[in-house]
Formats: C-alpha cells, sequence, structure tokens
C-alpha cells in the first residue's frame, strides 16, 4: 500500500511581524495519507490526527471515522481537543475522509433511476472500503482502542443510519446531523421498523439531529424518530434534536460537540465528588467506565495528576508523592509524570529526589522534542542551583 505522509499545519504570526523579523513554529493538526483503494479502484486521500502527546506516549485511543472529512476535519478536531482537554471526554484519533463523488458513496441503492442519479447507490462498496481497507490500515498504524464512531452530514447521515440498521456492530456510537432520510422515498425508515424489532440485543448510541430545513427532511426525520420511539431495544441509547436555530449547513459543529458530550456524560466526575475523591475513587470511576465502553480505561494521567496537586494544597505531602508515583508507574513515558513527582518531593523538602525527578523530565522531553521543554528545564536547573548553594 502506497502511503504519503503530509503534515497539515497553521504558521502562528506574531502581531507584529512586519515591524521586524521574528520566529514562526509550524502549529500541526493532522496528516494526510493517500493509498489506493482496490475496491473502489481509485485512490483516496485520508485525514488523520493524533492526539496530543500521541507521540510521547503508549496510550491506545478510540478512533473517529469522519466522512465529509474535507469539510469538517478542522472543526471537529477542535471540538474533541477541547472537550478532552477540560476532562469532559477521552483524547481520540479522528479519521476524516474527504470526498471524490461523494452521491455515489454516501447513498445506498435507489429506485429512482434519473439521469441525476445514476452514479448514486455505491453505500456499500463505501462501507467495504471503510471496513477492509481504510480500517485494518489504522489500526495496523495507529495506537487504537476497540470502540469506534462514525460520524456523518446530510448524505453521511443518511450513510450513518443505513450502516447502523446493516453493520451495526461496525461502529459503536453514530452521529447523524440532518440526515437524508427522504432518500429512496424513505426506504430506511420503512427498513428500520423490522430491524428494531429483530435485534433487541442491539447496544449502540445514536445521536440524530435537524436543523431548520424544509422540503422532506423534516417529515421524514420526525417518522424515524416516531419508529425509534416505538421500537427502540432498551440497549439502544438514542437522541434526537431539533435545532431550530442552526441551518442545514451550521448544523455538524453543534451536532457533534453535544453529540459528544451526550455519549461522553459521565465521563467526568461530579464537581463534588472531584473534591474529596481519593485515588481509589477514581479508579473505581473508571472501572465502571470501562464496562460501558467495553474496554479497559486507565484511569487518566491527568485526573491522578489534579489529586496529587489538591493533596499538595492541602500540605499531604506524603499522600501526594504517593499519587504521583503511581503517575510514573503507570505512564512512564510520560514527562510531566515525573516533573510532577518532582514538584512532590521538592514541596516536602526532599531536594535530591525532587532533582532526580526534574533530570529524568528534563531529559525525557529533550529526547522528544516536546513542546514544553523549556518549563521542564528551568525546574531541573532551579534544583540544580539550590543544590549547589546548600
Amino acid at each position: 500500500m502506497r502511503k504519503l505522509v503530509v503534515f497539515i499545519i497553521f504558521f502562528i504570526l506574531p502581531t507584529g511581524l512586519l515591524a521586524g523579523t521574528h520566529d514562526s513554529k509550524p502549529f500541526v493538526i493532522g496528516e494526510t495519507i493517500t493509498f489506493k483503494s482496490d475496491i473502489l479502484n481509485e485512490d483516496r486521500q485520508i485525514l488523520i490526527s493524533k492526539p496530543a502527546g500521541y507521540d510521547q506516549s503508549s496510550a491506545k485511543y478510540p478512533v473517529m471515522y469522519l466522512l465529509d472529512g474535507n469539510a469538517h476535519f478542522h472543526h471537529t478536531t477542535g471540538i474533541i481537543q477541547f472537550l478532552s482537554s477540560v476532562g469532559n471526554m477521552p483524547q481520540m484519533i479522528v479519521v476524516a475522509i474527504p470526498n471524490t463523488q461523494r452521491t455515489r458513496d454516501l447513498t445506498p441503492a435507489t429506485s429512482d433511476t434519473s439521469s441525476r442519479l445514476r452514479n448514486a447507490g455505491g453505500a456499500d462498496d463505501f462501507l467495504k472500503f471503510i471496513t477492509r481497507e481504510l480500517m485494518p490500515h489504522v489500526e495496523n498504524n495507529y495506537r487504537t482502542q476497540p470502540y469506534k464512531l462514525l460520524v456523518g452530514h446530510s448524505f453521511g447521515g443518511l450513510f450513518a443510519i443505513n450502516t447502523l440498521l446493516t453493520h451495526p456492530d461496525f461502529f459503536d456510537a453514530y452521529v447523524a446531523s440532518s440526515p437524508s432520510l427522504w432518500w429512496d422515498t424513505q426506504r430506511l425508515i420503512d427498513d428500520a421498523k423490522p430491524f428494531l424489532q429483530s435485534n433487541s440485543g442491539l447496544k449502540n448510541f445514536l445521536f440524530v439531529t435537524l436543523g431548520n430545513e424544509g422540503g422532506d427532511m423534516l417529515p421524514a426525520a420526525q417518522a424515524f424518530v416516531q419508529v425509534l420511539k416505538k421500537h427502540a431495544p432498551v440497549g439502544l441509547e438514542w437522541q434526537y434534536d431539533h435545532m431550530e436555530d442552526e441551518t442545514h449547513g451550521s448544523i455538524p459543529h453543534r451536532t457533534t460537540y453535544n453529540a459528544l458530550e451526550k455519549l461522553y456524560m459521565d465521563w467526568r466526575l461530579p464537581i463534588e465528588i472531584v473534591r474529596t475523591a481519593s485515588l481509589d475513587d477514581l479508579d473505581a470511576h473508571f472501572e465502571k467506565l470501562s464496562k460501558k465502553f467495553g474496554y479497559q480505561i486507565i484511569t487518566p494521567e491527568g485526573s491522578v495528576n489534579r489529586l496529587g496537586y489538591r493533596l499538595l494544597g492541602a500540605k499531604k505531602m506524603a499522600e501526594a508523592i504517593t499519587v504521583f508515583k503511581r503517575n510514573v508507574k503507570v505512564y512512564p513515558e510520560s514527562v510531566n509524570a515525573y516533573d510532577s513527582l518532582g514538584d512532590g518531593y521538592d514541596a516536602n523538602r526532599q531536594f535530591i529526589l525532587a532533582a532526580k525527578n526534574y533530570e529524568i523530565s528534563y531529559k525525557k522531553a529533550l529526547e522528544t522534542s516536546h513542546p514544553n521543554l523549556q518549563v521542564y528545564m528551568n525546574n531541573f536547573e532551579r534544583l540544580q542551583k539550590k543544590l549547589a548553594s546548600d
């Protein structure tokens, strides 16, 4: 398989650029891979976003497969980066699929034989491309968890719902913004009732939205919702939102944001529990989430780190150091884990141990060209000076 990696970058330019010469650094949000699809008989470009810190860790991540990738890659990766950074969801790999022949790829077969739809109906082949070619490539070349999301808008939303109704096990969660359920005289709605009735053990997540839209969009969406209300099995967690303030074009952003918040509504510990939670409490919380999502979710480094600093703030030095040691044990490749342990020892006036951990952190940051290298170097040099002066 031919592969070409191209970095997608933005240059951060200082406001005083015209006044003189300044350094600029690339801000990388993803990469492009190109490979030959035997199923579709064409080259396909794929945009991939890896979580912050991916190259400095050995962690595995759930994967979002994003349709209309060229249109939605930037804002979708921003949503995930934001929600994960504030602890509302896990970090995630995004695999975005730009279009070549959109109508062909995203629509199921249709009885409409008019010339305007002569290339339609290729959804089955496109799904084979995703599951038989793209998914194996992603899983062989990136560190992935066995949890996958499919996100689509308009025809992409139609494709997502069609996939749920035909191959529900291919993805764990489905997000469909303004799905074109009018397609083929609402055939998917007709298919939904017997499918739901015969799949009582269905365990998926489905989030559907519609904007302020006319034509056949609203009646079709309402008909689908009625089928869900009457026939959805208990294991299918679903929600429909009619976003009347959104247009067909603007709805994907809010849909993705709201869908992820709904899917991961239990991810973040309630604030009243966070203030008193122990390490055992954190572990129990993420063990419960592991059962919900079907794969082992290790208590995140950031959650443990915040607990450690809360204990430091309460002057519980020994407990804080124990917590920071846990992060070093579980995340031995983490630069920040050693730096935080250094902070613990420093606060407890164990300066030799603090310097040792700051040095490990600094060297790891240097080896990986960590973006916060200067911070870790400053801590290491500060402790060296302190030891030299004592």
